[in-house]
């Protein structure tokens, strides 16, 4: 059988089994709530409730999830930044909500789309400036986007390195840069640079994990808190999304790397309907007043759709977006 006839059956029998027993889809919500302390350890049950923002609650897309929350404290307004998987465009967007007390939390529309996939949007301050640091991989580059009129239009600001990368997650310490990012094949690699906008170096011992979906993929901001280093990353051994671990580097040089393990911290229920019965991969803390945090969380549930529905779904999804196109015309 020839190489091509054989992809085809393959690619016919995969359709007929999903046709057949239907597909799984994740249903990816986000928490925020405050903690007397960072997150280095689990917290508690009644933090992690109920979801404070669903795809429901996102009103100018069609939305299959929102997921990847980043917080970010300006002139005492709370403004989150998430992925919004755009069943239209079948691609992830950046959408916002805003909160005047870090409890309550409004939607408000989607601040960031592209013709390439959006996500995992890192938003930070400096020099008087907001940035934000999405994942851009399939551009093949980390793009630096700078806002012009916070928080709704965002502008390139530049390319600080290029490669299939996922999830950058940059952060300062000891007077440098540096960004962990995820690849294909389960690898985790480190860069770092003097100056934000580089240029960036990647470190001598990277990729410092190779080949283990456990503890490679970043799942969240590093957080530096009295010169100690804690770096988030996701546990997909078994699946994707499963679950969240923490790490605290103990070296970190131009030349040295070295982390310990410190606990796993975010995980499913499995408690039926339950928003995040089967897994929980990021989480996002920011310090406020009184020594407290203000931490964004994520989690999902699997569902088992219809193929056809599915398929109807999307369908009218993108006949909407060419209406409300048109309409705006």
């Amino acid at each position: 059988m020839s190489l091509t006839k054989f992809t085809s059956l393959k690619t016919a029998l995969n359709l007929l089994s999903l046709i057949r027993e239907g597909m799984l889809t994740s249903l990816w919500s986000i928490k925020v709530f405050t903690s007397n302390s960072m997150i280095s350890a689990p917290p508690h049950e009644y933090h992690l409730d109920k979801p404070t923002l669903q795809a429901s609650d996102v009103k100018d897309v069609p939305a299959e999830f929102v997921a990847d929350p980043f917080i970010i404290v300006h002139e005492n307004k709370y403004y989150m930044f998430f992925e919004v998987l755009n069943k239209a465009s079948g691609r992830g967007e950046i959408g916002l909500a805003i909160s005047n007390d870090g409890e309550e939390w409004m939607y408000e529309k989607i601040v960031m789309n592209e013709k390439h996939h959006l996500s995992y949007p890192q938003v930070f301050k400096f020099k008087d400036e907001i940035y934000m640091l999405p994942e851009t991989e399939q551009t093949q580059g980390v793009l630096l986007y700078k806002a012009t009129n916070f928080p709704f239009e965002w502008e390139i600001a530049c390319k600080l390195f290029s490669g299939r990368y996922v999830d950058p997650s940059i952060f300062e310490f000891d007077n440098k840069w540096w960004i962990f990012a995820g690849s294909e094949g389960k690898n985790l690699h480190l860069f770092h640079s003097d100056s934000l906008e580089g240029p960036w170096v990647e470190h001598p011992q990277s990729p410092i994990i190779t080949n283990n979906s456990s503890i490679s993929r970043p799942g969240g901001r590093i957080i530096v808190q009295n010169g100690e280093i804690y770096r988030y990353t996701q546990d997909g051994k078994d699946y994707y999304g499963k679950a969240t671990r923490v790490f605290k580097i103990i070296k970190l040089t131009d030349s040295e790397y070295e982390e310990e393990e410190a606990e796993l911290i975010l995980s499913g229920t499995n408690r039926d309907n339950d928003w995040r019965r089967d897994g929980m991969h990021h989480i996002d803390q920011v310090k406020i007043q009184d020594g407290q945090w203000l931490v964004a969380v994520d989690g999902h549930r699997f569902r088992k759709i219809n193929y056809f529905f599915w398929k109807l779904d999307r369908m009218f999804s993108k006949i909407q977006l060419k209406i409300r196109e048109a309409l705006s015309l």
